[in-house]
């Protein structure tokens, strides 16, 4: 059996997994919507491209797109604030709170308020 995948490769595979689905539902409804003969009758003269030229360029602009969506989220995650840090239990110890007067000793306390 071979190995198992680090943190690495499992967080790539996810990302290749879910932009690829998600790819998948946007070119169904992309092109559920919009005929690609139309759009070349309309914009793309200039270029000779078949259907399923225009299928696959649809598909690879809305895969690279769903990409970097699903490859910024899982960097966001990743390197996100530790379990505990809404509460204030993270790893560092909490910041430790000391009068002002003691840093300066001309500063009298009515002038904080």
């Amino acid at each position: 059996m071979p190995e198992r995948w680090n943190r690495r490769k499992r967080d790539l595979g996810v990302a290749l997994w879910v932009a690829f689905l998600a790819a998948s539902v946007g070119t169904f409804f992309l092109f559920g919507i919009v005929d690609p003969s139309e759009l070349e009758n309309a914009w793309m003269e200039q270029w000779d491209i078949s259907r399923k030229l225009a299928y696959s360029l649809g598909f690879g602009f809305l895969f690279l797109v769903s990409l970097l969506a699903s490859g910024l989220t899982t960097f966001m995650q990743r390197t996100g604030p530790r379990s505990g840090h809404a509460t204030g239990t993270g790893s560092r110890p909490p910041p430790e709170v000391r009068d002002p007067t003691e840093d300066n000793p001309d500063l009298d306390i009515g002038d904080l308020k």
